[in-house]
């Protein structure tokens, strides 16, 4: 159940060490840790870059999303809700999102994953323990066994996560649950973004740093996180909840804000340690400081394209919302 978390590099594991693959320098390699609702940190396959340029969005239906205006002092910045799990029939964008992209001379998302050899370290820091040992010493035996169903069904062996803290396995399986329903952490929106900037030459910003993002969980003590993966554990066993993740998908697509911010109140108002987590830290804890940062590339008089989690969009404490308190004009263009 969390929010979104890394795309774009693939990670193979094996019993003794994590080994990266996909090093050809003409690659883009990278890992965006998002962190939404339901959605987590999984390692994905390194791409080549698609030449989304080429793309004729002529496609009269809803293509997901909400695309907000921002403009204060003479400049503009569009605000983007994205997803960062997708299919084929999320692309092109719908028009008005391609025009702003095309109007814009950068884009922001929310981590910049460039530095490849950085962002392993970090990953190696927060998300990896240091020896195969140590994650059977922690997680308790039951818990193990529910685990192991769930790595025979998505077809994984247990060997492949040893090393993986609770954290990052509980983002793994629930990714794994996404790609079984047909929609891949490859092509989330913000994938497309990068390669959209990267093929049309603009430059790509991040909104928060890559350590951030990981401490968010990372720093969580070995108890939270084993609670953590005990309660996405829950969700992907529950049918019902289940299909609470999917929801996301569909409102993200209908450009729901009423909808998600209904379906989040549902699912963070529960008693579970996640659920007043992702609430406190991977929503509240963030917003403010994400509307810094669109406030920030506003003032510098660039026009620019930033696109952040759709769920960092709704509800009272949203960042078009702390925006406007700031005194800025937004308004919903798509």
């Amino acid at each position: 159940m969390l929010y979104q978390i890394i795309v774009s590099l693939r990670c193979r594991f094996n019993r003794y060490r994590a080994r990266r693959i996909g090093t050809h320098a003409d690659r883009r390699r990278r890992t965006h840790y998002l962190i939404p609702f339901f959605l987590a940190a999984v390692y994905a396959g390194s791409t080549p870059a698609k030449d989304v340029s080429t793309i004729s969005p002529t496609q009269t239906a809803r293509q997901g999303g909400a695309l907000f205006k921002v403009e204060g002092g003479g400049h503009t910045t569009y605000l983007f809700g994205t997803i960062h799990v997708g299919n084929a029939d999320f692309f092109p964008l719908a028009p008005e999102v391609m025009s702003a992209l095309r109007q814009s001379s950068r884009i922001a998302i929310e981590i910049d994953t460039s530095d490849t050899q950085a962002v392993n370290q970090l990953i190696q820091q927060y998300a990896f323990y240091p020896n195969d040992n140590a994650s059977a010493q922690d997680m308790p035996a039951a818990l193990k066994q529910e685990v192991d169903t769930l790595l025979e069904k998505y077809r994984m062996h247990a060997t492949d996560v040893v090393r993986m803290k609770p954290w990052l396995l509980a983002t793994m399986l629930t990714t794994q649950e996404y790609a079984r329903n047909g929609f891949h952490k490859e092509q989330g929106i913000d994938n497309y973004l990068s390669d959209y900037a990267q093929t049309q030459h603009k430059p790509l910003v991040g909104l928060e740093s890559v350590e951030y993002q990981l401490s968010l969980l990372g720093n969580l003590s070995i108890p939270d996180q084993i609670q953590f993966l005990q309660d996405s554990v829950n969700d992907l066993q529950d049918p019902i909840r289940a299909r609470k993740a999917l929801a996301l998908v569909a409102l993200w697509r209908g450009g729901d804000l009423i909808g998600l911010e209904k379906l989040l109140k549902e699912t963070t108002s529960d008693d579970t340690f996640t659920g007043k987590f992702v609430q406190r830290a991977l929503l509240d804890g963030r917003n403010p400081a994400l509307a810094d940062a669109v406030e920030k590339l506003l003032k510098s008089g660039k026009t620019t394209f930033a696109g952040i989690g759709m769920l960092h969009l709704v509800g009272d404490a949203s960042v078009q919302t702390l925006l406007r308190q700031r005194g800025y004009l937004v308004r919903r263009t798509y």
